[in-house]
């Protein structure tokens, strides 16, 4: 018996010290993990399981850290698998192995990695036929990967670059470039078309072939010097009534400018656009009012607009969807609703009996008349009700606190409702007497709309309507039906705030003040004696509502840049993606036709090469007065041509003021034709600029390209006008970054 007793108690002790141990590891785990620790935590809290199966908590912990832990490894390692950080990847998916051993989505991407690996030489190599131009064959290489590997990200990016680049080849139209690049002169009065490009024909090269009803008679007059080839015969035919289609390079069809003809040479193209943002419906209209396009269909499920339209109107059509596909703003509301209530109740005096009962005394348990014959003060019952000393004083303060967040796009209602949903049961008798209940709810609590409109100031309209009610009392109706007596407080207004910025709403305030006595009569009234007479109760209760919102945006509109969202669209007949215009020639060589032609200067020359050097510089004066105008230009220096520049600038807007923005002679000169487009963001502080120059030549040498028009508003320091982006486009097609010029700091003073 000893024995056994002795067995029993090292039982429990080794189940004690398991207890013990199962603690000290899962509180290990738990440790390590909160210090970042993934995999020693969960062997600890594995552990920790060994040691007490049987405990839910640790179990439930284990499994609940390990699948949090795995999902976050497998997802970074798919977005390195998916940006070809193979190595990283792999080490991922191992990590995850020796968490979970038969974790499939582990196993398929080391899979997946060692797919890549054997077919990254098939993949160069079809990068280099990319390369060389043989898209045909690099496709067919990319395929043979995607067969096998249909999840290799490289081979998809590869894939989706060549179609690109098919695609361009299928539908690209043939570009007229002539091999003439000399500059010619034309002088023809009263003269033949067929004379005119007969000229043109034998001094150029060029090749022009005739519909058959181009009128042999049509007769014109033309005058020009110093123009280019595809200049020349554009005006030619423009005013003529007559149009072309580019066979080759240097091969032109001509053909009357009419309905039939336009149908019967004009070619078509169709293009599909898969919106984000925008409406199809919409994009229908738009097409259909500002292009006058021919075929538009539309899927309101895809949200697709395809056209078939000439390639001028479809390059439009690109530019029109690009300014209405953004997208849309929106806002996080964040709004807090306290109501406040305060309570105040005193209750002094003494409340002396107001009533005494006179009970008949019987002999028996009912009083008879004859009872009333012998009734003296031995025989009447008095019951005089105790006097009551108040001494009572009770406060109260409560707050009720809402502090919801909400999410909502641009012009759409938000509702937000906080509170209880109350009974109101109606009974309804027919005639024959048959009774039936019907439940309505009512909503009690906080009820809030709010509707946002967002500016491109980063800034927010908010139509706000606030509710706050409560349940004040139940009524019992006549019929048995229950109703309820509701207090409200109501508000509603509209705000315009900036984000971030907060708006307390309050003032909805309800104050009861309440007094009730109880005095004995005559001896109640005597000031200060009376109160020991008499009863007093003061109630003041008051409940205050306070709103605060502050919306914070997500997400703004995006404006497009000045070139995105303003470009010719040609005439009223006829669509162009340019206007009808003379442009520079490009050679100081000229082609005779009818007399020799002036010769080129060099600075034409030097505005049709790519320049090697471009700088930028910001001028204006070191010192400025509180409320005085200045100048500040921007200086642009090139040894090439430079067709436009887009800027943008950064000031604080609470020391200057942008007055106007104007075009400086650069882009202008040799009689150029410019336009310029300019936003000025003065709660932001940034200033946009674009100046576009027309022509086939670019502005070269050194100018002022804008001059700003400013005003100084404060003294407070320094104020700078800094340099934040650009990105010039010159001739060639180079893209060229310059460098920021050094910010222009102006003293202010008064």
């Amino acid at each position: 018996m000893k024995r056994w007793g002795e067995g029993l108690q090292w039982v429990c002790l080794a189940l004690l010290l398991s207890g013990c141990a199962g603690d000290r590891y899962h509180k290990e785990g738990m440790d390590l993990l909160a210090a970042g620790k993934s995999e020693e935590g969960l062997r600890k809290l594995e552990q920790a399981v060994r040691e007490e199966p049987g405990n839910v908590a640790f179990k439930s912990d284990y499994l609940n850290r390990r699948a949090e832990q795995t999902t976050r490894l497998l997802s970074a390692a798919d977005a390195d698998y998916t940006a070809n950080k193979l190595e990283s990847a792999e080490a991922l998916y191992l990590q995850v192995q020796r968490l979970e051993p038969a974790n499939q989505r582990a196993l398929e991407g080391l899979t997946s990695i060692e797919r890549s690996r054997r077919y990254a030489p098939l993949l160069d190599q079809a990068k280099e036929n990319l390369r060389k131009g043989e898209l045909e064959r690099a496709l067919s290489q990319v395929k043979m990967v995607l067969k096998e590997s249909p999840g290799n990200a490289s081979a998809m990016d590869l894939r989706r670059k060549i179609e690109e680049q098919i695609l361009k080849s299928r539908i690209a139209e043939p570009q007229f470039f002539s091999a003439q690049r000399k500059p010619i002169n034309l002088e023809f009065r009263d003269a033949s078309l067929k004379i005119v490009l007969d000229a043109l024909a034998r001094s150029t090269g060029v090749n022009f072939v005739l519909d058959k009803d181009v009128r042999p008679d049509l007769r014109t007059t033309i005058y020009l010097r110093q123009a280019t080839l595809e200049d020349a015969i554009e005006l030619l035919l423009q005013t003529n009534r007559l149009e072309k289609k580019v066979l080759n390079k240097n091969s032109i069809l001509i053909y009357a400018n009419t309905p039939d003809k336009l149908k019967e040479y004009q070619e078509l193209m169709v293009k599909g656009f898969y919106l984000t943002n925008a409406d199809a419906r919409q994009i229908q209209s738009v097409l259909k009012n500002l292009l006058k396009a021919k075929d538009i269909s539309i899927d309101e499920k895809l949200n697709l607009v395809v056209i078939r339209d000439t390639p001028e109107a479809v390059r439009l059509a690109e530019k029109l969807i690009a300014m209405h596909d953004l997208y849309e703003p929106e806002v996080m509301l964040e709004v807090e609703v306290l109501e406040v209530q305060r309570s105040r109740l005193t209750e002094l005096g003494v409340q002396w009996p107001n009533q005494m009962t006179l009970t008949p005394l019987s002999r028996g348990s009912v009083a008879t008349l004859s009872d009333l014959r012998g009734l003296n003060s031995d025989r009447i019952g008095i019951t005089i009700p105790s006097a009551t000393v108040n001494l009572r004083r009770e406060i109260g303060d409560a707050k009720i606190l809402a502090n919801p967040r909400i999410r909502a796009r641009n012009r759409e209602k938000a509702k937000i409702m906080i509170g209880d949903k109350v009974p109101v049961v109606n009974i309804t008798t027919t005639s024959n007497g048959v009774s039936s209940e019907s439940t309505q709810y009512l909503d009690v609590g906080v009820k809030l709309e709010v509707e946002s409109n967002v500016y491109l100031q980063d800034e927010v309209a908010i139509k706000l309507a606030l509710e706050v009610s409560s349940l004040v009392r139940e009524v019992r109706t006549p019929a048995g039906s229950l109703a309820y007596q509701i207090g409200s407080r109501s508000a509603s207004t509209v705000l315009r705030l900036k984000d971030g910025e907060t708006q307390i709403l309050g003032g909805l305030i309800n104050d009861e003040d309440r007094t009730t006595a109880s005095r004995v009569p005559g001896v109640g009234d005597i000031p200060m004696l009376g109160r020991l007479f008499s009863s007093q109760k003061d109630d003041r209760s008051k409940t205050e509502i306070v709103l605060s919102i502050t919306p914070h945006l997500i997400r703004n509109i995006e404006r497009p840049d000045g070139l995105d969202s303003e470009f010719w669209s040609g005439t009223e007949n006829m669509m162009r993606t340019k206007p009808l215009l003379v442009g520079a020639s490009l050679a100081s060589d000229s082609v005779d036709i009818n007399e020799p032609a002036r010769d080129v200067s060099g600075q034409i020359a030097a505005g049709a090469k790519t320049p090697s050097a471009l700088s930028l510089n910001l001028l204006g004066p070191a010192q400025a007065k509180v409320g005085e105008e200045f100048k500040v230009a921007v200086r642009l220096k090139s040894d090439g041509g430079v067709r436009s520049l887009p800027f943008q600038l950064g000031y604080d807007p609470s020391l200057l003021q942008v007055v106007s923005i104007s075009e400086g002679p650069y882009f202008s000169q040799r009689d150029a034709q410019t336009s310029m487009s300019s936003n000025v963001d003065q709660a932001g502080g940034k200033i946009s600029v674009s100046v576009v120059r027309s022509g086939t030549d670019g502005a070269v040498g050194e100018d002022n390209a804008v001059v700003l028009t400013m005003r100084a508003l404060s003294a407070r320091q320094p104020a700078e006008i800094k340099w934040l982006m650009s990105a010039p486009v010159v001739m060639g097609g180079k893209q060229i970054t310059p460098s920021a010029p050094q910010p222009l700091s102006i003293t202010v003073v008064n």
